[in-house]
């Protein structure tokens, strides 16, 4: 037997995928976590690295497609070159591989637009607990990869929210804009990857595609209210008793009676050339004070865009002043403080 015959071949190939399998379960998923802490932390004034997420999800996507559409089975007795073979039979691994490391990149992204406090970190939590699923091997095989419908959902709620970043990166789109474009498009992906190969691109199967991708859009675009604004990041607030050069002065959780105004500062991220309008909303004692304070921020300055909103006279009390998306109502920021009584 020479080392080209095929059950040589299939032997390296298996081995190789064993390999690579070990690799992954050791260490790969954390290495993608550490990554994404990484450029959450390194980009905390500049979200513009969001598109290489979608990019690694991408090539998961078309990877094995382009594989199972050019490379099929040999017919019975054809040798195989090893390449092939190997191209072909890794190519499911390969795509589980991306799919596991990109959900681990994006926990990090999503959390850092989140607030621990709010109901928007329920997305985030989502998409944590899908991570650390996946390194149950046997369950995350069994329940998921083995089962085609539930891998396909899967793999499309990761597109989801590997397109929402990307989109508001590349597409200058709002948040709630960003959530309804990434909704269709991973919508439209998944019904590709379930319906039959020749009706993907007939009239019938556009059709199709949309009647499923648009009432998903439609649902997510309303609850754009429990999402995190991401990209958007709100990485310093508080409340002080003055604004210079931009940045708050008496910085404090509690202000004494009679103090003559305070001031809920702001200092957020958001992509280049991206501008979004803003909503101060106040409320005294769990009341919502008034119809909110309208204002606009822009992306792309080192310092990232600090803003504030005041209040003069504020009677005794405790306050909290939520910033939100202008449309959409997604919560940003928020920061509290309290007048005390006399």
């Amino acid at each position: 037997m020479t080392a080209t015959d095929p059950p040589a071949e299939a032997g390296a190939v298996r081995a190789a995928t064993a390999r690579i399998r070990d690799f992954h379960d050791r260490y790969a998923p954390w290495i993608s976590l550490a990554l994404g802490v990484l450029a959450r932390a390194m980009s905390r004034k500049d979200v513009d690295f969001a598109p290489k997420a979608v990019a690694i999800v991408a090539l998961a996507w078309l990877f094995p497609v382009a594989v199972a559409r050019w490379l099929h089975e040999p017919r019975p007795g054809a040798r195989e070159g090893r390449l092939r073979h190997l191209l072909r039979t890794a190519s499911p691994t390969v795509t589980v591989l991306l799919y596991k490391n990109v959900l681990f990149f994006l926990v990090p992204v999503w959390f850092g637009s989140a607030h621990v406090l709010s109901q928007n970190v329920v997305v985030p939590l989502l998409l944590a607990a899908m991570a650390l699923f996946t390194c149950f091997s046997r369950q995350y095989r069994e329940l998921v990869l083995e089962r085609p419908r539930r891998r396909v959902l899967w793999t499309a709620a990761v597109l989801f929210a590997a397109l929402v970043p990307a989109t508001a990166v590349l597409a200058f789109t709002s948040p709630r804009t960003s959530i309804v474009v990434s909704a269709l498009l991973a919508s439209a992906v998944a019904w590709a990857a379930l319906a039959p190969n020749e009706s993907i691109l007939s009239k019938r199967g556009v059709s199709s595609a949309l009647a499923v991708a648009l009432p998903v859009a439609a649902v997510l675009g309303l609850a754009a209210p429990i999402f995190p604004p991401v990209p958007m990041v709100c990485y310093a607030r508080g409340a002080g008793t003055g604004i210079a050069k931009r940045e708050l002065e008496g910085r404090a959780d509690a202000f004494p009676a009679g103090t003559a105004r305070v001031y809920a500062w702001f200092a957020i991220t958001l992509p280049k050339r991206h501008r979004q309008a803003v909503v101060f909303q106040w409320f005294h004692e769990g009341r919502r004070q008034g119809s909110g304070l309208r204002t606009t921020v822009e992306g792309g300055r080192k310092a990232g865009f600090r803003t504030w909103t005041v209040r003069h006279n504020p009677a005794p009390g405790r306050y909290r002043v939520d910033m939100l998306t202008g449309r959409s109502s997604q919560l940003i920021g928020r920061t509290e403080f309290e007048v005390l009584a006399r």
